[in-house]
């Protein structure tokens, strides 16, 4: 990620909401262990940040898709358990072993690697246990990775025949989003029972894994599904998992932000931007550049869809097609703007606010692609570091 040095943009980041989220889907879920789950760099929020803030406060769990963002994570100094929720490359499990990393498996073929490694390493001396920890998944229905139910005790088995410990029994719910009182939970209840049948059945010939279903939506529509943990993701960071499965309480964690550059007063029919799109309607129209653009995580698509952000708390039309690296918004007349004004993307300015959600339903989507979109030039920064690093250099720019 680069580091903000040479532009005002930055994705802000609230360590108080994020608390607060976790707090409240821990209230939500009870007895169960929440598991905050941190992949794709931590949903766009940045995953070292995020994990440090939550490691901090107390949640001692964390899931990422692949092994090198879990050894990011090591590397940055979280302790904590890690779970890899998909049957990594085989290459990469040497370094997961050494990290300290917890596979998720779902082949026999992977349970044979994973065994012969730990006994490698172990007998090099560089772990101490070569009866490595897994967890086993089964495929319930999304037919997207996971064990077919009836190699369950197979792959089981040949798992204790090769000296590894079966820590975990897990599977993923395809539309808990939906919720029961919709009528539309058939297929949900249908995945639970799945898994509960090969969780007896794994019982039955001697295994005790920690049991885990849900997700956010799972963890808040079916309260029988929470089990031993509950891997939390979308949730932690504000957003409800989806349109009909509203969290109350959540509280947005990241805000995208950035800072007028530069101000050009221009006369009516102006086309700002590629593509000539949409004239300019007054006598006098003030423009705004603002320095992000479509690689950084702010869509083309947006324009059309009539998105806006935020100046001096007021919803501003953006006046032409987003490019690769700033936008040009329509000031009006509004002659108080000036360069190094907040320009809010995502977030809340004065009375007004810009959520994923507006941004998900302008474009057809779902706000976990808004969030993960965030570009890696896009610094994460917290929320009380903003006037240091971002304000402290806007004495550089031209006014």
């Amino acid at each position: 990620m680069i580091r903000a040095r040479s532009r005002p943009a930055w994705a802000e980041i609230d360590a108080e909401a994020l608390v607060a989220n976790a707090r409240l889907m821990e209230g939500v879920i009870g007895s169960a262990k929440l598991c905050a789950v941190v992949k794709a760099d931590g949903y766009g929020h940045g995953a070292v940040i995020v994990s440090k803030i939550l490691e901090s406060n107390g949640i001692d769990r964390f899931a990422v898709a692949h092994v090198d963002e879990a050894i990011e994570l090591r590397e940055a100094g979280i302790s904590s358990p890690i779970l890899c929720l998909s049957e990594p490359s085989y290459s990469a499990i040497e370094a997961a072993l050494e990290h300290r990393v917890t596979l998720t498996l779902y082949t026999k073929e992977g349970i044979d690697t994973l065994a012969r490694e730990a006994k490698r390493l172990y007998e090099k001396g560089l772990i101490s246990d070569p009866r490595a920890g897994y967890h086993l998944k089964i495929d319930t229905g999304m037919h997207r990775v996971g064990a077919d139910p009836m190699e369950i005790p197979e792959i089981a088995e040949r798992g204790r025949e090769v000296g590894l410990t079966l820590r975990g029994f897990w599977t993923h719910m395809s539309v808990a989003d939906d919720p029961p009182e919709d009528g539309r939970d058939d297929f949900t209840k249908a995945q639970i029972r799945l898994f509960e049948s090969a969780k007896n059945g794994l019982f039955a010939r001697g295994f005790t894994p920690r049991l885990h279903v849900a997700n956010s939506a799972t963890g808040v529509n079916y309260p029988h599904a929470r089990y031993d943990m509950v891997r939390s993701g979308i949730a932690l960071y504000g957003c409800s998992p989806s349109p009909k499965t509203k969290i109350s309480g959540l509280r947005q964690v990241m805000s995208l932000k950035s800072r007028v550059t530069y101000l050009r007063t221009v006369g009516a029919g102006m086309r700002p931007s590629y593509g000539r799109r949409r004239p300019t309607r007054g006598e006098t129209t003030i423009l705004a550049t603002v320095p992000l653009g479509y690689a950084d995580g702010v869509p083309r698509a947006l324009f059309d869809a009539g998105a806006e952000v935020l100046i001096r708390g007021k919803r501003r039309q953006l006046a032409g097609m987003v490019t690769m690296d700033q936008v040009v918004v329509d000031c009006g007349t509004d002659f108080d703007v000036a360069v190094g004004d907040e320009v809010v993307f995502l977030g809340t300015q004065g009375n007004e606010s810009i959520t994923p959600d507006e941004w998900a339903a302008l474009l057809g989507t779902v706000n976990y692609e808004v969030v993960t979109r965030i570009g890696f030039r896009v610094p994460r920064i917290l929320e009380s570091e903003v006037d240091r690093v971002i304000d402290g250099r806007m004495s550089e720019v031209r006014r």
